[in-house]
């Protein structure tokens, strides 16, 4: 009975690795939010993105620089 407790132990989890995010600029606020490429390919599709901090947001011109990041997307990213 022992050794079944010990392997179980040995097959701890491992926590989930966040890729990094791609910067996109929302279009109404002009923050720049953190987005996962799975996100960022179903808002092409979709019209809007949705950040690490789980706002929806219309996508602003890709030329656009913004007005900084969004706090909470920065802070998620890292």
């Amino acid at each position: 009975m022992t050794g079944r407790h010990r392997r179980q132990r040995a097959h701890a989890r491992v926590p989930e690795r966040r890729l990094p995010g791609i910067e996109v600029v929302d279009a109404v606020t002009k923050l720049a939010h953190q987005v996962s490429p799975e996100k960022l390919a179903a808002g092409r599709a979709e019209g809007s993105y949705q950040g690490f901090c789980g706002a929806y947001f219309p996508a602003a011109s890709m030329a656009e620089p913004g007005q900084g990041p969004c706090e909470e997307c920065a802070g998620g990213a890292r």
